[in-house]
């Protein structure tokens, strides 16, 4: 009786340190929940990344496409130029719109 006793804990305390093993890995390990929503969070800073860049991308090529000879302003370059490297003439006229 008393060897048939000792057995009836066994069985269960394995199945039970089984399944905390599993649980723990589930929850702790490099594939559980927790890692998920570490790389859920690092997906949603790379997607704000991209949004920033492809925004800043599409801001330059509206740029690049200003300077096209079909769009681009003789006038206005010339005058622009001479503003920013400040060689105007003291007799130029420049007349604004």
């Amino acid at each position: 009786m008393y060897f048939r006793l000792s057995h009836n804990w066994f069985l269960p305390l394995i199945c039970l340190l089984i399944t905390a093993y599993f649980v723990f890995h589930t929850v702790q390990g490099n594939h559980g929940v927790r890692r998920m929503i570490q790389v859920r969070e690092e997906i949603a800073t790379a997607d704000k990344i991209k949004q920033e860049t492809v925004a800043e991308k599409e801001r330059l090529q509206a740029k690049v496409n200003a300077l096209s000879p079909k769009s681009l302003d003789l006038d206005q370059l010339e005058e622009s130029a001479l503003r920013i490297l400040n060689m105007g003439d003291e007799n130029s006229k420049i007349i604004f719109r």
